[in-house]
């Protein structure tokens, strides 16, 4: 009968105790130490070499580099009023209904730029909504195709403000001010240029 030692430790190993690891004898705990097995495709790894996943896994390079794809984007933020459109625009369709009604485009880091949108629910033409810092210049920026719209709203509702024109389409740029100290303005502009014909 043969005598086994661990190859790393030097312990006296029973036959059912031995752990190979690449053509070496191990006690359970230096295998443990030295190792892993591929969660995906079982094949031994140096602990070293490991790719971990999000829950702790060991992968390999081959498996991990399958199964993480570092081009894939993000999943993006959804909160429960994209959940809503989607829904209600899903009813629509079931039922025949063509018109399509849109969400306020923004940027989510603006928690003013939020609560405007909130407020002011589903429009019937697509707009960008973005922030822009205070400035002597101007406090709104409008794309071209909206531009008129905006300059009459604001200057029948007596608004003393500058308006200039932006680039692009569908684009609405409100000053730092007009988002914190005229809300409710700002909802009722948007609301109107995006519910005109």
């Amino acid at each position: 009968m043969s005598t086994y030692y661990c190859e790393d430790c030097g312990r006296h190993l029973d036959e059912h105790e031995i752990r190979w690891g690449h053509d070496y004898r191990y006690c359970e705990d230096c295998f443990d130490e030295r190792y892993n097995y591929c969660s995906n495709c079982d094949a031994l790894i140096y602990r070293e070499d490991t790719n971990w996943d999000d829950d702790g896994n060991p992968f390999c390079d081959e498996c991990y580099s399958n199964l993480n794809d570092d081009d894939c984007p993000d999943n993006p933020d959804v909160d429960t009023e994209d959940v809503k459109h989607v829904v209600c625009l899903s009813h629509n369709w079931l039922k025949g209904i063509k018109e399509i009604n849109h969400r306020l485009n923004i940027n989510r880091n603006d928690f003013l730029l939020t609560d405007i949108r909130e407020k002011v629910g589903l429009i019937k033409k697509p707009l960008y909504l973005y922030g822009l810092l205070d400035r002597d210049e101007y406090q709104i920026k409008a794309s071209p195709n909206i531009y008129n719209l905006v300059s009459q709203y604001t200057t029948l509702n007596n608004w003393d403000i500058k308006t200039v024109e932006d680039v692009g389409a569908n684009r609405l740029g409100i000053s730092k001010h007009l988002r914190e100290a005229k809300r409710e303005n700002v909802i009722n502009l948007i609301k109107e240029i995006t519910f005109s014909k």
